[in-house]
Parts: C-alpha cells; structure tokens; sequence
C-alpha cells in the first residue's frame, strides 16, 4: 500500500483512513490478517513512520517522534 509523503495532519489522516478501508475490503494490514485495533495501531505507525520520513521542518520532527 503505498502511502502519501507529507507530514501534515490532513496528509497522515488520509494515509490512516486509506490503511483502514484496504483492511476492511481485505482484512489484512501488511499482508497480515489482523483485528481492528492491531489494524488501527499498525495503520497509525506506518503513517506516523512515513510523515517522519519526508518531515524537514526540525520543531514538526521533534513534534512527530516518540517521546
């Protein structure tokens, strides 16, 4: 599934809501049959993990990591 580059909250939504619709059409997130809370959880990861990625602005990255 290929996600979207952005870091904005309007781009990190749409890749959760895209991840969430393939796992209702397939049930399956990453190729794994998952239930829907490890679907939400891995569906939030990837798309925090990928506005990471593409993240320049140096207070959005400090923002978008762990703590």
């Amino acid at each position: 599934m290929p996600l979207k580059e952005g870091s904005s909250k309007a781009t990190i939504s749409n890749n959760i809501e895209h991840c969430m619709s393939r796992w209702k059409e397939t049930g399956k997130v990453s190729g794994k049959t998952v239930n829907k809370e490890k679907a939400q959880s891995m569906c939030a990861a990837m798309s925090y993990s990928s506005a990471r990625k593409t993240a320049t602005n140096k207070s959005l990255l400090d923002k978008l990591r762990k703590k």
